[in-house]
């Protein structure tokens, strides 16, 4: 599940034209840590995913998704 909420976090984050710096500051984390989900290394919790999620405009789901389950 870390990898699939990281990659999401990634994508989002990209398409948004933030940086890990501006979305740490925006979601009130550090860098690092950002750095962490988006490749994996790090479990989020439900709180840090609500927060990312407010911070990139999107709703919880979109960052819990499955990338295959996307109709995009």
């Amino acid at each position: 599940m870390a990898t699939i909420v990281g990659r999401n976090i990634r994508r989002i984050r990209k398409q948004s034209g933030y940086s890990q710096a501006r979305l740490a500051r925006l979601a009130r984390m550090s860098q690092p840590w950002i750095c962490r989900l988006e490749t994996g290394d790090e479990n989020p919790t439900l709180a840090s995913v609500t927060r990312i999620a407010g911070a990139l405009g999107v709703n919880v789901a979109q960052l819990l998704q499955n990338p295959a389950d996307r109709a995009d």
